[in-house]
């Protein structure tokens, strides 16, 4: 992927945040986006590319040496709630990740939701 920033989601091709919980064996990846996220497709098109960096990465086998917790989850935050488009796709992206190993979860503010 090659490098971009944009205004809400930063370096397109940077995990932002990655820690892990060992007491709770698992590994969390944090999206973090700014400011509020309309539905416009150049936001739906960041959204789902920077998603993809974190899968690959999540995929690989450096990720799997460093974070072998049984457990990973891709946080995507948000400072106030988004456009419902964007809630939509990541929707519709949970088995998406759930295929690459991870489960989507995302936090508005301080409350954290996951798609059941």
């Amino acid at each position: 992927m090659t490098k971009r920033i944009t205004t809400h989601f930063g370096d397109l091709s940077l995990i932002d945040l990655m820690y892990a919980i060992y007491e709770e064996d698992c590994a969390v990846l944090v999206l973090v986006t700014a400011g509020y996220i309309d539905g416009t497709p150049e936001n739906q098109t960041d959204l789902l590319d920077k998603m993809e960096g974190y899968l690959k990465h999540i995929r690989s086998e450096q990720f799997r040496s460093d974070y072998p917790q049984s457990t990973i989850y891709l946080d995507v935050t948000f400072e106030e709630k988004p456009h419902v488009l964007i809630t939509d796709l990541l929707y519709k992206c949970t088995a998406w990740c759930k295929d690459n190993g991870a489960e989507l979860r995302f936090k508005i503010g301080e409350d954290y939701y996951r798609f059941s």
